[in-house]
């Protein structure tokens, strides 16, 4: 323990001064220099006593500090991480004797797994019951315990696994092992599934679009069943299947017909025959969404450039998008030569020094949607005189490197929580380098952060100006964010469905339709339904200052009528988990004395991941273990486990020593020794007489 002081050292030496001259003072002037009555051991304690006291409380005015050594010890933790899905049905608990010799030596915690991972309960088992991902529930544990002394990992489950990456190639990069404590029944039961249905999502309407279905059946041969295709009741297509083998395996194409516009609903189904473990696989409701025309998106640059192949193959996800690329001075000069025009024009790098004026490459009169990519290349001057929404006064023709800062006061989507965590993570973009001067509506999703520095400069915002919507990305390099994506991920789906969700954000004119709801046309059976909403007041501007509800009705007619959420400057509601079927919906909001209302159709998929396959893999398990270094117990030899454990040797409590620094105020026998001095100074007078 040492003492620090921010004042210099002779205030000390004052300190003992005044508690000197205080005792002298009080003690040897006036009547206290009477000295007959009292003790001679009183006569040196009582002024020593009151020069400690003052001396003290003097020295305690320079706020001195005390720093000191503190050492913490952190116990070895091991994660019970349970599989909460409905393949099994059993569940699990750790003995309770295997748990409190654990207890002695380790810190445990428990978690429960299926669509995600959260701290073991009841309800929390309900939450993630609907599908099985072992690879995100390894990674989580792993990520929640980084810096931490976390020494082994107890995985139980079947195997199964019907959603995220291959469990094995995730456990490969683990630093802990798994002991993994296989669960369910490996037998092979008499059963049929509609294993996989493949169809687009979006049609055109009068077009013809494919539908593949795969039927998978185990020890059913001999067994005959239909497969039918029905919508809206009526029967599109059957056939007559037989079972010629114990592991049966068949893929039926078809085409139907786009007949009509909206959200339409088709059940695949085969019948069940005698002897099926479950029926609950053998129907699964799929949602198409038949459209009546697609958007068209103009995709211009200035120059050829890497982001314009990644912004294209984003949008191509989507069937509901018809893209055409416009590149350098030839692209640009067919563009302006277009008679018709585009929903949405996407500018990337322009207007440039050289290029056409942005308004001579739009056939359509008036402000349209856009989206600009801004660069080294964009001519800031003239892009500035657009007077778009968001100005950039440029210092010198050098750029930026920034990443993005998720703004959480963004309301004008949503946009995943993960995602947007894994989206900040993304290699920097070249942003112009200026002073940024936006209009008062812009919104930012996405601030700029020059490298470990966060700032409120717009990197993908938003603006409104006129009823027509206006998107930003200050900075150019979004290959990079595509590919690092991938690289993280295994796929591109953070970064598409944020260019998706800017595109279908911008691409959309507020007209007379004043009331607007958004919602998925299909949601995943045990999937929460969310839906938004947004009114716009007379100068077209979002307002949530009314009342808006919303009531929904499934097939049947039952109807629920739900109070909308504020969120932002718009509204939000969470429906929870909704049965199978097709839902109609109406939103309504009452506005200077107008009735406003919106209606659609969504659909929750009738189809149950966790009962498509029903035999446990414990062959996965096994392999979890191994490649961890770990090992495989049957719960019946779980009292092992405290054993293994401690042969290891690795698993050792870890001492953090770090150093803490205290005022010398906040310690309480300081208070104690005070109180004490004047206490027996008081006492030593009182018993001499002096009080």
């Amino acid at each position: 323990m040492q003492l620090l002081s921010d004042f210099p050292w002779y205030i000390s030496l004052l300190c003992l001064l005044a508690g000197a001259a205080y005792s002298a003072g009080l003690y040897w002037r006036g009547k206290h220099r009477r000295e007959e009555g009292l003790p001679r051991a009183a006569r040196v304690a009582l002024p020593l006593l009151r020069f400690v006291t003052v001396a003290l409380i003097a020295f305690l005015l320079t706020a001195p500090l005390v720093r000191r050594q503190v050492s913490s010890h952190e116990k070895p933790v091991v994660a019970v991480v349970t599989d909460a899905s409905r393949s099994v049905p059993e569940g699990f608990q750790l003995p309770e004797g295997v748990r409190r010799e654990l207890e002695r030596q380790y810190e445990v915690v428990e978690y429960v797994y299926g669509s995600g991972l959260l701290p073991a309960s009841d309800s929390a088992r309900e939450a993630v019951c609907h599908a099985t991902d072992i690879a995100s529930a390894l990674t989580e544990v792993a990520d929640l315990y980084a810096g931490r002394n976390l020494g082994a990992v107890v995985l139980t489950g079947d195997g199964i696994y019907n959603r995220g990456q291959t469990p094995a190639t995730v456990a490969a990069g683990l630093t802990v092992p798994v002991y993994a404590v296989p669960l369910g029944d490996t037998t092979h039961r008499s059963d049929a599934a509609i294993a996989h249905v493949r169809y687009n999502r979006a049609v055109r309407m009068g077009s013809l679009f494919p539908l593949e279905v795969t039927l998978h059946a185990s020890r059913l041969k001999g067994s005959r069943a239909t497969l039918t295709v029905t919508h809206d009741g009526r029967r599109l297509y059957s056939k007559e299947i037989t079972y010629t083998d114990d592991h049966y395996s068949t893929t039926e194409s078809l085409m139907l017909d786009a007949d009509r516009a909206g959200l339409q609903s088709y059940t695949v189904a085969v019948s069940a025959v005698a002897g099926e473990a479950t029926a609950d696989n053998n129907r699964r409701t799929i949602a198409v969404e038949v459209t009546d025309g697609r958007q068209r998106i103009a995709l211009a640059a200035a120059a050829p450039h890497p982001d314009i192949s990644a912004l294209r193959q984003a949008i191509g996800r989507n069937p509901n998008y018809e893209t055409e690329v416009f590149v350098g001075e030839n692209g640009l000069r067919q563009l302006s030569q277009r008679q018709e025009g585009f929903d949405l024009y996407i500018f990337h790098n322009l207007p440039g020094q050289r290029t056409p004026d942005l308004r001579s490459l739009t056939a359509a009169k008036g402000a349209v949607p856009t989206i600009y990519i801004l660069g080294p290349g964009t001519d800031l001057g003239r892009f500035n005189a657009l007077h778009s929404g968001l100005e950039i006064v440029a210092r010198s023709h050098k750029t930026d490197e920034v990443t993005a800062l998720r703004n959480p006061d963004f309301a004008l989507f949503t946009l995943d929580e993960e995602s947007s965590r894994r989206l900040e993570q993304l290699p920097p973009l070249a942003a112009p380098f200026g002073d940024y001067r936006t209009a008062g509506n812009l919104q930012s999703l996405f601030t700029a952060r020059v490298g470990t520095v966060g700032s409120d400069r717009p990197l993908v915002a938003f603006c409104q100006q006129e009823g027509v919507r206006r998107a930003f990305v200050a900075g150019e390099g979004l290959w990079r964010w595509r590919l690092q994506d991938y690289q993280m991920t295994g796929s591109h789906h953070d970064f598409d469905a944020l260019v998706e969700k800017m595109v279908t954000y911008t691409s959309l004119q507020v007209g007379k339709e004043r009331l607007r709801v958004t919602a998925r046309p299909v949601y995943g059976a045990g999937e929460a339904v969310t839906v938004e909403a947004e009114l716009y007041d007379d100068n077209l501007e979002p307002t949530n200052r009314p009342e808006a509800t919303f009531s929904c009705a499934d097939s049947s007619g039952q109807r629920h009528s739900y109070a909308f959420n504020r969120s932002g400057n718009g509204y939000a509601l969470n429906l929870g988990t909704l049965p199978p079927g097709t839902y109609s919906y109406t939103a309504s909001a009452s506005f200077a004395g107008k009735e406003y209302t919106a209606a659609g159709r969504f659909v929750v998929e009738q189809f149950d991941l966790e009962s498509l396959n029903l035999v446990a893999d414990h062959a996965l398990m096994n392999t979890i273990a191994r490649t961890t270094g770990g090992e495989t117990l049957a719960p019946d030899s779980l009292e092992r486990l405290p054993a293994l454990l401690e042969a290891r040797g690795d698993m050792k409590a870890v001492i953090y020593s770090h150093t803490r620094y205290t005022e010398l105020l906040d310690l309480p026998w300081l208070l104690v020794l005070l109180v004490l001095l004047m206490g027996l100074e008081w006492g030593v007078r009182k018993a001499c007489g002096e009080v």
